[in-house]
């Protein structure tokens, strides 16, 4: 989890010049156990828990 919000971070950084507008933090999540992870790098990949695809959750604006 730690190693997630190092990359947000730095992307958050990197990018920091060209935002414009407010960022909303996306997360990822195991249709299959319900684990729940940031959405740190633009793969999904699988859950460390399953191994089940991982999908984009959706959020309240």
């Amino acid at each position: 989890m730690f190693e997630e919000a190092v990359q947000v971070s730095e992307a958050l950084r990197q990018s920091a010049s060209q935002m414009q507008g407010s960022l909303r933090m996306a997360m990822k999540g195991c249709p299959r156990c319900g684990a729940t992870h940031m959405i740190a790098s633009p793969e999904l990949g699988t859950c460390a828990d399953c191994g089940t695809p991982l999908q984009v959750l959706e959020t309240e604006a």
